[in-house]
């Protein structure tokens, strides 16, 4: 009855003769993958809902019709984990990740992390915002998918998961600081660069604590040390404000993650930066 939905369904009736062509040949894989999976309806259940979801980019179905290592990995993912199942169809670019397994299911260490990052950053035009957030996202969602793949395949412990998701958030952290001061900074030609006289970024629950989760928002608070310096304290402000943008501004990719900033000392009506002697 589910084939007959999806062959049914106005997705495959309006795709090209060579799109359906390709879903032809996916779905007799898929349905051959499936029925070694452990559970076998789930499994084919959850890969029907996906292929439905990313089908009208047919370089996907080709890539999983004519890749069997990375149709075998979907699969098995798939099998493992509903979220997986989801993250891959609202992001089908993370498909590529499927190609090597060796690196799939071992996390890079926050090294490795920001060389991957600031690689990807440096290919982007200093000014293109929007091509910054979207580097960043898919450096975000590639990364936690490489986490979540070891941990769903028993590579790695409970304890280390949380690690590895808390020095992703670390690193993308630092890097929208540094992208977010630089941005200030070219459009106040000759102002003071806000990170010279001091500006923290502190987190407190589970990204304080190192047990940051897949779904896990960022409790953060904003500290600056230029307690005598109004206007540079105005800057510290919109430093935060940007920093909070580029955190949570939805895209096509989605968002980097949720903050909350209600722990700040004055709730959700305080200043959204404080100065140290004040926080003090």
């Amino acid at each position: 009855r589910r084939l007959g939905v999806l062959r049914d369904s106005y997705t495959y009736r309006t795709l090209s003769s060579r799109g359906r062509a390709r879903m032809d040949r996916v779905i007799p894989l898929l349905l051959d993958a499936a029925a070694a999976a452990p559970q076998p309806d789930i499994t084919l259940i959850r890969l029907l809902d996906l292929i439905e979801q990313i089908a009208r980019r047919t370089a996907y179905l080709a890539l999983l019709g004519e890749n069997p290592v990375v149709l075998a990995q979907l699969v098995r993912l798939c099998a493992a984990s509903p979220w997986i199942t989801d993250l891959l169809a609202r992001q089908p670019l993370l498909l590529d990740e499927l190609i090597d397994p060796r690196s799939l299911y071992a996390p890079l260490d926050r090294a490795a992390l920001e060389r991957e990052l600031w690689s990807a950053l440096e290919t982007v035009a200093a000014d293109d915002l929007e091509q910054q957030m979207e580097a960043l996202r898919h450096f975000k969602q590639s990364n936690v998918l490489r986490v979540a793949a070891a941990d769903v395949m028993d590579v790695m412990p409970l304890m280390v998961v949380s690690d590895h998701l808390t020095e992703i958030a670390e690193v993308v952290l630092a890097a929208v600081l540094k992208l977010a001061a630089g941005h200030l900074t070219r459009r106040r030609p000759g102002a003071q660069h806000p990170l010279d006289h001091g500006f923290a970024i502190v987190a407190y629950g589970k990204l304080g604590g190192i047990e940051l989760g897949y779904g896990s928002d960022l409790d953060l608070v904003f500290l600056h040390a230029a307690d005598r310096d109004a206007d540079l304290a105005q800057q510290y402000a919109r430093l935060a404000q940007r920093i909070i943008h580029r955190l949570g501004a939805h895209t096509p990719a989605g968002i980097l993650y949720e903050v909350d900033l209600r722990l700040r000392p004055s709730g959700s009506s305080g200043l959204l930066v404080s100065s140290l002697s004040a926080f003090e």
